[in-house]
Order: C-alpha cells, then sequence, then structure tokens
C-alpha cells in the first residue's frame, strides 16, 4: 500500500470532513473522498514530498474542485432544461431555425477534424473531463490537450464566421 493511501486511511474522518465544508453535502464528501482515494491509488508520489498528508488534501481539494465544476454543469443544464419543459415561452419558428442551422455547422465543423481532437472535445467539454484528466485518459500530454482543444475552437470559431 502506498504511503500517500495510508494517510488517506488514517486521516480518512478528518479528510471527509475538511471535503464537507468544501461541497457543503457530507453525502458529497464522502464521494469525492473516494474519488481522492482512486486518484491516490494510481498515481506516483512527487519526488520531492515534504508532507505526505499535505498532498493527500491537496489531491482532494482538486477532487472538490472539480465536483463544483460538474455540479454546476449539472444545474446550469437542469435549469435550462426546467426552462425549456417550463412552456412559458414558445420559441420563435425563425430563432429554431437558426439555432438549427449553428448546432449542424458546428457539428460539421467538429466532424471534419481528426478524430483524436474530437475525442479530446468530447472528453473535456461533453463529459466534464479536466485537461490532464483527459490527457491520462488519452495518453498523451496535457499541452497536447490543449492543442487539441484550440484546434476544436478555432473551427468552430471559422464555423460562426460563415
Amino acid at each position: 500500500m502506498q504511503p500517500s493511501t495510508q494517510t488517506l486511511i488514517s486521516h480518512y474522518a478528518e479528510l471527509v470532513d475538511f471535503l464537507s465544508r468544501r461541497t457543503g453535502s457530507r453525502d458529497s464528501a464522502q464521494d469525492c473522498a473516494q474519488e481522492t482515494f482512486l486518484k491516490l491509488a494510481g498515481a506516483e508520489m512527487p519526488a520531492a514530498l515534504n508532507s505526505i498528508k499535505a498532498y493527500v488534501f491537496r489531491v482532494a481539494s482538486n477532487v472538490a474542485m472539480d465536483w463544483h465544476r460538474q455540479d454546476r454543469r449539472r444545474r446550469a443544464m437542469t435549469d435550462d432544461y426546467a426552462a425549456m419543459r417550463s412552456g412559458d415561452t414558445a420559441p420563435d419558428v425563425a430563432d429554431t431555425a437558426i439555432a438549427c442551422q449553428t448546432v449542424k455547422r458546428l457539428e460539421a465543423a467538429i466532424l471534419a477534424l481528426p478524430l483524436r481532437t474530437q475525442q479530446v472535445f468530447l472528453l473535456h467539454k461533453l463529459e466534464g473531463q479536466s485537461h490532464s484528466e483527459t490527457a491520462a485518459l488519452m495518453a498523451v500530454s496535457v499541452k497536447a490537450v490543449e492543442k487539441h482543444m484550440m484546434r476544436v475552437l478555432l473551427a468552430c470559431r471559422m464555423a460562426l464566421r460563415d
């Protein structure tokens, strides 16, 4: 068992309390603690490490930040869906047609990109993976993920200009 894993286990209650304050929910904190455990189990320890406990809590803090990002994304999608379902305002036919054309242009621009670039886009934007998580999943560097994302954004920008 790695030292970071042992530290997480020995400080589990303290870590969950820390994450509870970060997430505002004990259940979410326990989910984040589990995610922290998985990250630590699959990662190599940094060579120059002064405090294993500080490292574990830093990883947990990063997991909590990712949780907040995903939570905001979920809430925004839920709010958008609720507004759409409320039926208070029916979308204008012209607005709907323009939106459909825009989506088709963006989709065509993304599908014209290399498969690897499309995969990076899907992992990062649609599945909510961070650049580093996407890099790990695709076995490339973070810099490569950033370059792929720049290609996608440039292609989308060009598609919207036409």
